[in-house]
């Protein structure tokens, strides 16, 4: 545990990311940059309703930081932001690459087995201007997170912050391209320019093909009836008059002609899996080679984009990455990087359970281990910061984490509900 959850950073580490993003500016302060970073995130997982007063109360319970409310709220700005996603930056390279055993030696042929996904975050009207919403009328302020991660490892590799406007094809313009890494992409990241990109830098992509895909069929290597007069007739995909699959195989294997704005006409491997319970086929696009991949495995291959999934079902529901109400912009930033430091750190543990148990990490789910985060989060932060503890601290802390993490998400609706019946 110490060796791996708790060594992501240092506090000499933290202080001097602080001096660098200019976090930390004087010295003595009231609060240190490392409790502070390590609050921030660790708060984000133990209060559903995310704010200053979350970070405030476990300030002072983890920490033992007692300071005026306020003088947390002043530390959240633009330099709160740059200092907290520096520390997710080195965190994310610290965290160790565990071995995987249901790692396929088919993938060991990869350096990275990569997606990408996106989340809308409803932010305060006041942002508007910033972040303009542009799905609804009755939400004024609204952002995106979108995050990579590495599918095999189960973790966040990058995160890029945007408007809702920005769309998922264009961020994942931006990402570069590694040789001999494997994108697996779902349709909202559909873009058959993207595609050529990646094979021209030496990748290779995964998508499934969208339902109104009209490529040109230029080979048959099995699946379909009458393939010689298909290719010889240039027939395209769309065209469901002229394509008849043979009714022997639950597979389909051709290459097709694709049209792309920057890369002319370029030619893709399609395979369609027939699926059993529905009777109809799922259709996929790729740049793996049929001798390498069959049709059956690359279906198993793109269910590997359920571990992003799951990564961003972490993100939201364990560590309230959409559960930001704040008009400041330095702030909002400085919690969804707390969030997402959170999100490593659990990936963190999780590794160190695995190992410590001599159990395979698949076996240890992310989801559970959120639920159970608000319970761990302040005993990590005493270990983390090297608190000391003994049995009426620790009886404390029990206390401290029921007045913490057991806070009545609604106290509004509680005070309609109950206070008439109040002694008057």
């Amino acid at each position: 545990m110490q060796r791996n959850a708790l060594s992501l950073f240092t506090g000499p580490e933290v202080e001097r990311i602080a001096r660098q993003t200019k976090f930390c500016q004087r010295s003595p302060r009231a609060i240190a940059a490392l409790p502070f970073a390590l609050c921030c995130a660790l708060a984000s997982v133990v209060e559903g309703k995310r704010g200053f007063a979350s970070v405030w109360r476990l300030l002072a319970i983890g920490a033992g930081i007692e300071v005026a409310r306020s003088a947390v709220t002043q530390r959240f700005d633009d330099d709160s932001a740059r200092f907290m996603e520096a520390l997710f930056a080195l965190a994310i390279s610290r965290l160790q690459q565990p071995s995987c055993p249901e790692m396929l030696s088919k993938l060991e042929r990869f350096r990275q087995v990569l997606a990408d996904d996106s989340t809308v975050l409803q932010l305060s009207p006041l942002l508007g201007k910033l972040f303009p919403a542009t799905r609804t009328n009755s939400v004024e302020a609204a952002g995106k997170v979108h995050v990579r991660a590495d599918l095999l490892q189960r973790r966040v590799l990058d995160v890029v912050v945007t408007g809702e406007r920005e769309s998922d094809v264009a961020v994942g313009r931006t990402q570069p391209v590694a040789a001999g890494t494997l994108r697996i992409r779902d349709l909202g990241y559909n873009d058959y320019d993207d595609f050529a990109r990646t094979v021209n830098a030496q990748g290779h992509f995964l998508s499934r093909l969208k339902a109104g895909a009209a490529p040109k069929i230029v080979k048959v290597r099995h699946g379909l009836r009458n393939a010689a007069a298909l290719v010889r007739n240039g027939v395209r995909w769309n065209d469901a008059l002229e394509i008849e699959a043979v009714k022997s195989r639950t597979t389909m294997d051709f290459d097709a002609e694709f049209a792309t704005k920057r890369h002319g006409r370029v030619v893709f491997r399609v395979v369609g899996v027939l699926h059993e319970d529905t009777s109809t086929y799922h259709f996929y696009v790729t740049s793996l080679a049929p001798e390498d991949f069959s049709p059956e495995e690359i279906r198993v291959l793109y269910s590997l984009r359920w571990a992003i999934e799951l990564l961003m079902k972490l993100l939201k529901s364990s560590c309230h990455l959409d559960h930001v109400d704040t008009s400041n912009p330095g702030a909002l930033r400085t919690h969804i990087y707390a969030s997402l430091l959170a999100s490593v750190i659990l990936s963190g543990i999780i590794a160190a359970a695995a190992a410590a148990r001599g159990i395979p990490l698949a076996a240890l789910s992310p989801l559970v281990v959120g639920i159970a985060a608000p319970m761990i989060a302040l005993p990590l932060a005493w270990l983390w910061l090297g608190r000391r503890m003994t049995p009426e601290d620790m009886a404390d802390c029990l206390l401290g984490m029921i007045a913490v993490g057991c806070r009545d998400q609604n106290p509004n609706r509680t005070e309609d509900k109950w206070g008439m019946l109040a002694a008057r």
